[in-house]
């Protein structure tokens, strides 16, 4: 069975299944969805749980092991398995396929693989005794909803307002918003409403986090997300020289990994030189080939001119002038 994230709680009311698969883009659903399907499986009495990273081939043979064992303490068992391959090797195919022909109705096995595509998947879906759940970030008008519904929860009284501040300051980032609304939880006082002021406190702090995404905007041309940081980081009187600093870390390693490609460098190998993580190496590729060297130098030497603005304090020139150069390192 194939379903999508919103499909999962009121499949959890029936029956469980002996194998549940998440899988999708959203690190903070698919745990969502893990915690949800663990606490409905709790209902059923006493669990032993256990974490198994899917590291090697030999580690399928330990979950067959565990998934047909008794636990000496729990009437149950529950085994969370951790794929971060962007497959399943035949080791685990062949685990998997074996355990179906004969489950065990005392454990249940939670299945994470974010990075699997779900049309890998169809052998598994297909199986009665298997849940795939597909897990997608959720769109601006669902996680407004998703919002409102995590403070109404939490009987938190609000303006109408909030829910969107909360929407505009976390940038669609799931995670963010879960802590914010868990400070506010926090901080609030049942006897009066929470105010668009009493939020925007709150929020300044989760904007100093988000700063450290404004390297990644730009590497990943997202400009609108660049300038809506940058501008929240002036009205939040965030240090210019932090930014900077930020900034100009990036473009010295796009030089630096430029000159290591010029000498035939192959890419993967420059990427290590540099300790630039594989998450981040097609980023960096991408801006590559938008930026030459040449315009890389000129951003470089843009950066040192706004340094010397920032020590003569001329504050308005300077974040016009980051705007300038965000633009620039997102779209060439």
């Amino acid at each position: 069975m194939l379903i999508k994230y919103q499909a999962l709680a009121p499949h959890l009311q029936k029956n469980a299944k002996a194998i549940y698969v998440l899988v999708g883009p959203d690190h903070f659903l698919i745990n969502e969805a893990s915690l949800s399907i663990k606490k409905a499986w709790r209902l059923r009495g006493d669990t032993d749980e256990k974490i198994i990273d899917m590291n090697a081939p030999a580690d399928w043979d330990q979950l067959l092991e565990e998934a047909n064992s008794y636990s000496l303490f729990s009437e149950h068992v529950l085994l969370d398995i951790r794929v971060d391959k962007k497959t399943i090797d035949a080791a685990g195919k062949n685990c998997l396929n074996q355990y179906l022909l004969n489950t065990n109705s005392r454990c249940l096995i939670i299945l994470q693989a974010s990075n699997v595509p779900v049309k890998q998947l169809s052998w598994l879906a297909n199986h009665e005794q298997v849940v795939v759940v597909h897990i997608t970030p959720f769109t601006d008008i669902a996680l407004l909803q998703w919002i409102n519904t995590q403070l109404k929860q939490r009987a938190i009284r609000h303006s109408s307002e909030v829910p969107a501040l909360i929407h505009q300051y976390t940038q669609g980032n799931m995670l963010a918003c879960a802590q914010v609304i868990e400070k506010l939880a926090l901080v609030y006082d049942d006897s009066n409403e929470l105010t668009i002021e009493e939020v925007k406190a709150e929020l300044i702090d989760q904007s100093d986090i988000q700063l450290y995404e404004l390297a990644d905007a730009c590497l990943t041309a997202n400009a609108e997300k660049a300038i809506h940081l940058l501008r929240q980081a002036n009205n939040n009187r965030i240090e210019p020289t932090l930014i900077l600093w930020l900034l100009t870390q990036e473009i010295r390693q796009l030089i630096q990994l430029s000159y290591l490609l010029k000498q035939n460098i192959l890419f993967s190998t420059a990427c290590t030189q540099l300790k630039i993580w594989p998450k981040r190496a097609r980023s960096y590729e991408i801006t590559l080939s938008r930026l030459p060297l040449t315009k890389l130098y000129e951003l470089l030497r843009e950066s040192q001119q706004l340094d010397e603005r920032i020590k003569t304090s001329q504050s308005q020139q300077i974040w016009i002038s980051f705007e300038k150069l965000a633009m620039t390192l997102s779209i060439g």
